[in-house]
């Protein structure tokens, strides 16, 4: 369980670098959009909230399995 924590973590980081990317216009928008929020933006959420559930989901795999000495 300790290798999926550690691929989510690294992929949540990875999301998080893509949408600052995005964000700063390094990385082109992938998300068609009404100009009312604009791509970049809609983009830059996407990949930030792709980052956070994956984070929370790293975070819970490593919590939810600890061993127990309760022998």
């Amino acid at each position: 369980m300790g290798i999926v924590s550690l691929t989510l973590g690294l992929l949540g980081g990875l999301c998080g670098i893509l949408g600052m990317l995005t964000f700063l216009g390094a990385i082109p928008t992938f998300i068609p959009v009404e100009e009312a929020i604009g791509p970049y933006v809609a983009t830059t959420a996407f990949w930030w909230g792709l980052a956070g559930l994956l984070l929370l989901g790293s975070i819970a795999i490593s919590v939810s399995h600890r061993p127990s000495s309760y022998d």
